[in-house]
């Protein structure tokens, strides 16, 4: 992908479908795209949540899930500017069963407030 937003590879194969699953470029550039509407997300909803009248804990979690957020991209960024080693790439796998963790505590906490 170097230094391009929309890779020229990125529908190399043929039927076009096969690319999502089997083109490294294309697979990368989901995982980014992924990465980076997440963090934007997640980044609204810290900052609107600041606004807003909520329990403690449901702003703990929410400022618990923006910090992870911000760490995994942190994590994924630094696993590819490396070059892949196994312990951080390992720890960037391990980051995404956090990062859920704490959005499902999110949720959790969000559905107790009474409408």
């Amino acid at each position: 992908m170097a230094d391009r937003w929309i890779p020229d590879d990125l529908l190399a194969f043929s039927p076009t479908i096969k690319n999502f699953f089997e083109n490294p470029t294309t697979v990368q550039f989901d995982h980014r795209i992924l990465g980076i509407s997440s963090l934007a997300a997640i980044t609204g909803l810290y900052l609107f949540s600041r606004r807003m009248v909520l329990p403690k804990r449901a702003k703990v979690a929410i400022g618990l899930l923006a910090a992870m957020a911000y760490t995994q991209v942190a994590l994924g960024i630094s696993t590819l500017l490396l070059y892949v080693p196994t312990p951080l790439a390992a720890t960037h796998q391990s980051g995404s069963v956090a990062l859920l963790t704490f959005a499902i505590w999110v949720l959790a906490e969000l559905r107790k407030i009474p409408k």
